[in-house]
């Protein structure tokens, strides 16, 4: 018989997997029915374990040719406000406060290497307290 908390991470592996599975499917792999998986998924929210719901987006295929990892290196003391200002930033889908080298990783998605440029001289450079922008560019998938 599985314990709680292997039920618990089987649910969020089924949900990090596909995120619309239904309550009726995911009763079909764990041993619970529908409405006491909605209870235990309620309370792994309620708990913080489960922060949020999401998709994956591919980018490309809605104009935004462009993928690009940005490691910024901040200046000491900057780092609440520039964490702020890169929030703000519809460019940039994630932002990851880091430790080493950089003080964070975004990844943005853009249009083409005019938008980019755009972006990083009207908006990274100017950001009060970087003192090093690094760009990656990620690569399309390989198509199957």
């Amino acid at each position: 018989m599985e314990s709680g908390n292997d039920i618990d991470q089987k649910l969020i592996e089924i949900l990090k997997e596909n995120s619309r599975t239904s309550l009726r499917e995911m009763a079909k792999i764990v041993p619970l029915s529908p409405s006491s998986i909605r209870n235990r998924l309620a309370r792994l929210v309620d708990k913080g374990i489960i922060e949020r719901f999401t998709i994956d987006v591919d980018y490309r295929k809605l104009g935004y040719e462009i993928q690009v990892i940005i490691l910024l290196t901040t200046k000491p003391g900057t780092s609440d406000q520039i964490y702020r200002a890169l929030e703000r930033y519809e460019e940039i889908s994630k932002i990851f406060w880091t430790t080493g080298p950089s003080n964070f990783l975004c990844l943005a998605q853009l249009k083409d290497m005019n938008d980019l440029s755009k972006f990083m001289t009207g908006k990274i450079d100017k950001l009060e307290g970087i003192e090093r922008v690094e760009t990656l560019f990620l690569m399309p998938r390989p198509k199957p």
